[in-house]
């Protein structure tokens, strides 16, 4: 047994299976404290996570190569041959730096990189990933697909997030009358919709300045707006109004089921071509 111990790749082999398995029971504990209520932290765990992963790598190199010269060594042989191998690991791998430390995106969160447009759902070294939504001008619901992303997107192209501004976005929804509608009382009663949208969606607009406020974020006003215009067809309304982030679609499927049954009380009418 002595004999055994005093071979000196034991004493490795152990050493490191003990760390190992010290530092998976921290990682571990950490994230229990990290969750509330059973309810799993957002960020907190993949950190944790990739924290205690590059602790192993670390104090297996320390170990198995006696020294920090050996490690730099390694280190500068390892950065050469990625360098020469893939420049796009490296960036991925970079970029993973930047989406955990300066908080681009956290999972939950819908955005859109380039052509990609979707919900977070995880977080890599190499790659984040999306649930994929239809585009904001589109659907904007999930597809049902997932979308592995590079990290070196978000260094090179711009990252649209819209659930870290305060939830809400502005969003326009047009309807064009024919001409000889009474536009005035059509902009009114769709006014009068959005206010019964908001209400039903307990959207309070001046708890959602101060939330916009908080992120240096001001406007003038959030209350809704009606401009008319003219149009190929006849006369244009554009709604412009604050909703939540992912009920776009839901906004404006409430406004138009409420306005379109009362155009004939309205004296109003939809030109053909609704543009």
């Amino acid at each position: 047994m002595q004999e055994f111990l005093n071979n000196p790749y034991v004493v490795k082999a152990l050493l490191s299976l003990a760390l190992t398995l010290a530092i998976l029971i921290l990682a571990r504990i950490a994230v229990s404290v990290a969750t509330h209520k059973g309810r799993q932290a957002t960020e907190a765990p993949f950190i944790i996570k990739y924290t205690a992963l590059f602790l192993i790598a670390m104090s297996l190199v320390v170990i198995w190569l006696d020294g920090i010269t050996p490690i730099l060594t390694a280190l500068t042989i390892v950065a050469a041959a990625l360098t020469i191998v893939s420049k796009e690991l490296i960036l991925n791998f970079l970029g993973s730096f930047v989406i955990f430390w300066r908080e681009v995106f956290a999972i939950g969160d819908r955005v859109e990189i380039g052509d990609f447009s979707g919900d977070v759902i995880d977080k890599g070294i190499l790659y984040f990933t999306l649930l994929e939504t239809g585009r904001t001008d589109s659907t904007n619901h999930s597809t049902g697909r997932l979308i592995k992303v590079p990290n070196a997107l978000t260094l090179t192209l711009p990252v649209v997030n819209s659930t870290r501004g305060a939830g809400y976005v502005w969003t326009e929804l047009r309807i064009v009358l024919t001409p000889e509608s009474d536009w005035e009382k059509a902009r009114e009663r769709l006014l009068d919709l959005i206010n019964a949208y908001y209400v039903s969606e307990k959207i309070d607009l001046e708890r959602v300045k101060r939330v916009f406020e908080k992120r240096s974020i001001f406007f003038n006003r959030l209350t809704p707006r009606g401009y008319v215009d003219l149009a190929s067809g006849g006369v244009r309304i554009t709604l412009r109004y604050l909703c939540r982030s992912r009920m776009t679609r839901e906004s404006r499927d409430f406004i138009l089921t409420r306005f379109l049954p009362e155009l004939g009380s309205l004296n109003v009418r939809l030109a053909d071509e609704q543009s």
